[in-house]
C-alpha cells in the first residue's frame, strides 16, 4: 500500500464543527497530517483547527475550488483526502476504508454515502444525466458529487481546477482524463448541515457550466 495520506479540509466559518472532524480523523494510522484551509472565515475556524492539531493555511479568496487548490498544494503527501468541515455524523473508519482501496491503476476513490435527510436531487437530475451524455466513461460512478474522496494529486494540474463549488466534480473529471480508474467505497451514513435553495441553485449553475466546458473540449478519453 502507498505511504501515509494528507487530509485536506476546506472550511469557511466552521468553528462549531471543524474541531470535531479533525479529532475524528487525525489519529487514524494512515494519516500523515490534516490540513485545514481557512477560506476567508470571520469566526474562530483557524484557531479551533490549530488547537485540534491541524496545519492551518489561509486562502483569502472565497470559493471551494480556491480553498481546495491551496490545500492540495500545501499537502505533504501526493495522495490527498478531501473531507468536509461540517460533518455532524460519520464513521471515522471511512478514512482507512478509502485509503486502503488504492491500487496501481486507481487514481481516485470516491466515498459513497447516504444521508437520510437528502435524496440527492442534484445528482439524480443533473449530474448523472450529464455524465451519461458527456463523460460516458464515468457512468459506473454512483455518487459523482460526493465531497469525500481521496486522489493522487500528481495526476492533475491543480491550477486548472474550477474556483467554485463544482471543484469536487472537476477533480474527478481530470483524474479520469489522466487515464486512471475512479472507484467507490461504501462509507455509510453521513449527515451534512442543510443548505438553502439559493445555495443549490448556484451550485447547479456552476456544475452545468463545468460539464459544458468539458464537453466543448472533448475530454472523455473513453468516448468513441
Amino acid at each position: 500500500m502507498p505511504d501515509g495520506i494528507s487530509i485536506v479540509i476546506p472550511a469557511r466559518n466552521e468553528a462549531e464543527t471543524v474541531g470535531k472532524v479533525i479529532a475524528a480523523v487525525i489519529n487514524q494510522p494512515c494519516v500523515h497530517e490534516v490540513v485545514v484551509v481557512d477560506n476567508a472565515s470571520w469566526d474562530d475556524t483557524a484557531k479551533v483547527a490549530a488547537a485540534a492539531g491541524a496545519v492551518v493555511v489561509e486562502e483569502p479568496e472565497p470559493g471551494l475550488g480556491c480553498a481546495l487548490k491551496t490545500g492540495f498544494a500545501a499537502a505533504q503527501r501526493n495522495w490527498v483526502m478531501k473531507v468536509d468541515a461540517d460533518l455532524a455524523k460519520f464513521d471515522p473508519g471511512l478514512v482507512e476504508g478509502l485509503a486502503s482501496a488504492r491500487e496501481p491503476n486507481v487514481g481516485m476513490i470516491k466515498g459513497n454515502w447516504q444521508d437520510p435527510n437528502d435524496d440527492l436531487p442534484m445528482t439524480r437530475l443533473l449530474i448523472l444525466p450529464a455524465i451519461k451524455l458527456i463523460v460516458p466513461g464515468l457512468t459506473h460512478v454512483r455518487a459523482p458529487n460526493s465531497g469525500i474522496y481521496i486522489f493522487d494529486r500528481d495526476l492533475i494540474d491543480l491550477s486548472q481546477l474550477a474556483d467554485n463549488n463544482s471543484a469536487d466534480i472537476d477533480v474527478m473529471l481530470r483524474v479520469h482524463q489522466a487515464g486512471r480508474e475512479i472507484v467507490e467505497v461504501e462509507i455509510g451514513e453521513i449527515k451534512h448541515d442543510p443548505r438553502n435553495k439559493q445555495h443549490y441553485n448556484a451550485m447547479a449553475e456552476n456544475i452545468l457550466a463545468l460539464f459544458l466546458r468539458h464537453a466543448a473540449e472533448g475530454r472523455d478519453p473513453e468516448s468513441p
